[in-house]
Formats: structure tokens, C-alpha cells, sequence
């Protein structure tokens, strides 16, 4: 599962992990990929760790990796990245910076490996775009690719996170292809939604979603074990951030499925 928790806070404006932690089980997702994680948070009378809350309150692991960034508000301040929360052992985790222009705020590439279960060896990335322009998101994707190329040596992997560009929703998108999706398939990669996704797939903004700026993106050589593939809408989801989570379903030829 991808999901952007928007720092933390719902649509209305509350910090809940119970609701978070309630969307994710619901899912029974086996991986998730984090976006805009605030870790750990500082305010003028503590600092604490909702993402260490979160995987506790889960049963699961966690890795945090910054995008170079500090997010600041009157009552409290932290570093914003990316979060991988996993059902079994991660090992191999590493996190990068993405090239970026000037002017630009920084991102990052964080990635780890599966030490144990079904998916053992699978490697997952994930990774925030830049929001503004697609020059920039094509500048960094590049560097996802470089990176994921370097770590992943021909491996299974995915990449997964809020791309901020908008992504294959039916006929009416298939006459134009963002630059940034382009390069991904040029490069070998399957966007799993358009593979084998059910619904609309609109992932923002929550309450009323009009497109998907939320990806899943596999090997083609590895694309056939994908099953399935949906936003998650509920009442709660509507509320909980301002982006509805992607899962997917892949199976590994010969091993248990897994939901990502």
C-alpha cells in the first residue's frame, strides 16, 4: 500500500494514529509505503515519534528515510520524508537525495529488503515527487531510476509513492502520457494500477478524488505476479489525509501472495 499521510493530520484538521492504524489493518497490507512523514515531531514541551506509535501500534517494522527538509509550524517542527512499514524483517535499508533544480525543496529515494516471509528478497522503494512542475519530477525520477538500478542488480523490486503527476485512469488518459510515466515505462516498469486495477483509481484529493498522483510501479519481467489493484474508499479514508492509499496485490511465481 502507498499512502501520503499528509504530516500526520486528516482532513479535519486531526492528528489520529488510531485512524491511520485503522485504514492500514483494514487493508491487511503486508507493506506500505509512507509519504510526507513528519519523524520524529518536536514541540515546545516534548518530542515524540508517531511513526514509531504507529508500526507499534501495527505489529510491524519500520525504516524512515528525510528528504533533506525540515517542516515548521508555530507549535511544532520535524523532518519530512518517506516510511516503510513492513509485516516482516527489513534489512538493506539505505536512503538517498534526488538530484533537484534550484529553487526546488529537496526529495529522496528510501529503499529496504524483505529479510524474511513469503516476499523475502523483494526489495521496495518509495519516494515523493516534486508538486509543483513535471521538469523537475522527470529530473528525479531519473535519479530513482539510476539508484534503483544500481541496488536492485536485476532483483524483484517496486517503487511506490505520490508521484504528483497524473497516472492512467481509462481511454480518455491514453492519448497523453506525463513525461515522468513515460520514462518509467521506457525504463521497464509496469504501472500496476493500469495493469490490472479495479475502480477508478483516483487517489486525490481524498473526499472528492478527481486524479491519481499515486503509484505502484514493478518490472515488466516481474509484472505477471500482479493480481489486483485498488484505492481504498471508506468513510474513514475520506477523512484520514488528503490522499486515498493505493494497494496491490502481487504474487511471487511459486510463493504466498503479498499486499503492498
Amino acid at each position: 500500500m502507498t499512502y501520503n499521510i499528509h504530516r500526520w493530520v486528516g482532513g479535519d484538521q486531526r492528528m489520529d494514529l488510531d485512524r491511520l492504524a485503522s485504514v492500514i489493518t483494514a487493508a491487511g497490507a503486508d507493506l506500505v509505503g509512507l509519504n510526507e512523514v513528519l519523524h520524529p515531531v518536536t514541540t515546545p514541551h516534548h518530542t515524540y515519534a508517531p511513526l514509531a506509535e504507529l508500526a507499534d501500534r501495527l505489529g510491524m517494522r519500520y525504516a524512515f528515510g528525510p528528504s533533506g527538509w525540515i517542516d515548521q509550524a508555530p507549535e511544532w517542527q520535524g523532518p519530512v520524508g518517506n516510511a516503510i512499514l513492513s509485516r516482516y524483517p527489513l534489512a538493506d535499508v539505505s536512503n538517498v537525495l534526488l538530484p533537484r533544480l534550484p529553487g526546488t525543496k529537496q526529495r529522496s529515494l528510501l529503499a529496504a529488503t524483505v529479510a524474511a516471509g513469503p516476499v523475502a528478497g523483494l526489495t521496495t522503494f518509495v519516494t515523493h515527487l516534486d508538486h509543483a512542475f513535471e521538469g523537475t519530477r522527470l529530473v528525479q525520477v531519473r535519479g530513482v531510476l539510476r539508484r534503483m538500478q544500481r541496488l536492485a542488480h536485476g532483483r524483484p523490486h517496486f517503487l511506490m509513492g505520490d508521484f504528483n503527476t497524473p497516472g492512467f485512469l481509462g481511454n480518455l488518459t491514453r492519448q497523453f502520457v506525463p513525461p515522468v510515466l513515460t520514462a518509467m515505462h521506457q525504463a521497464g516498469y509496469q504501472d500496476a494500477f493500469q495493469a490490472v486495477g479495479q475502480g477508478s483509481g483516483r487517489t486525490f484529493p481524498a473526499r472528492t478524488p478527481l486524479v491519481r498522483i499515486d503509484f505502484q510501479f514493478l518490472p515488466i519481467r516481474w509484472a505477471h505476479g500482479l493480481r489486483q489493484a485498488e484505492t481504498i474508499i471508506s468513510e474513514i479514508t475520506d477523512h484520514a489525509s488528503d490522499h486515498r492509499p493505493l494497494l496491490v496485490e502481487w504474487m511471487w511465481p511459486g510463493r504466498a501472495p503479498a499486499l503492498a
